[in-house]
């Protein structure tokens, strides 16, 4: 259960925070899609291992979803979503 848990939320983390790497680096998004995509692969796997690693089991997870709430209201401000623009 926990590592389906830490599968479901770390996907959109990983998503979240190469969307932010995307709104900060001063390249168009459009030209380096495929390392987003392979790095956000790795990042997933990463999160997966990191939550699913540890004896107890809600604390990683709580502070996966708390990681989530916080990329998103951070990706809201940027240019990508029209608020840094």
């Amino acid at each position: 259960m926990r590592a389906f848990l830490a599968f479901l939320l770390s996907l959109p983390l990983s998503v979240m925070l190469m969307g932010l790497v995307a709104a900060a680096v001063p390249v168009p998004w459009q030209s380096w899609l495929v390392l987003q995509l392979l790095g956000v692969t790795l990042l997933w796997m990463l999160l997966v291992v990191l939550v699913a690693l540890p004896e107890r089991t809600w604390l990683p997870l709580v502070a996966l979803l708390v990681m989530n709430g916080v990329a998103w209201m951070a990706l809201q401000t940027t240019a990508l979503y029209g608020g840094g623009a």
